[in-house]
């Protein structure tokens, strides 16, 4: 078995997601601590604020509970998200909320598309593949990934890849009804 060079590998344990949240958690619980204190100096509406903090004194234990509950769950968890590069293949391996985990030929990728949806404000890295799939990574909620390597990696594998010239230009997305708009007074990208 030949042992092939890593042009790029990024590994993360699911403990240090789970100190993130803990630490969510605790300014959630600050923040809800200063609403009780501030929002009455900001209101004459007694009635409002009233019926405002009863709510949050109900919610944020729900709240707080779920984030201290996926915190624990990550910690005793403990999977590894990978990302590598290797001269021949991509794999990927995320197990935040499911085990999502591919792996590609290098050959068989012609780009890396960088997209946002406007419709829903929602951001998408993707591999496209020659035969028109697309593999979604999700790299942009990983502290510490340095995406200009990655990109180098896959352009060192295979030069005929196409990654965005900027580490963080993402393509806008619009529905079809708003490009027509556009289109139509002149507007454009």
């Amino acid at each position: 078995m030949t042992n092939l060079a890593n042009y790029f590998i990024y590994t993360k344990k699911q403990r240090s997601s789970s100190m993130s949240l803990v630490l969510n958690g605790g300014i959630l619980f600050f923040l809800y601590l200063a609403a009780h204190k501030y929002l009455p100096y900001l209101t004459n509406d007694k009635s409002a604020l009233s019926q405002l903090l009863d709510i949050l004194d109900i919610a944020i234990w729900f709240v707080e509970a779920f984030i201290f509950g996926l915190a624990i769950w990550f910690w005793f968890e403990n999977k590894e998200i990978k990302v590598c590069v290797t001269p021949t293949t991509l794999s990927y391996f995320d197990p935040t909320f499911s085990d999502v985990s591919w792996q590609v030929n290098i050959s068989d990728i012609t780009e890396l598309k960088q997209i946002t949806d406007t419709r829903q404000d929602f951001s998408s890295n993707l591999i496209v593949l020659k035969n028109g799939d697309t593999k979604q990574l999700m790299y942009g909620n990983y502290r510490g990934f340095d995406r200009r390597a990655f990109f180098d990696a896959l352009v060192l594998a295979n030069p005929n890849i196409t990654v965005p010239e900027k580490i963080y230009s993402y393509k806008i997305q619009r529905p079809t009804w708003a490009k027509r708009i556009r289109n139509k007074f002149g507007i454009n990208e």
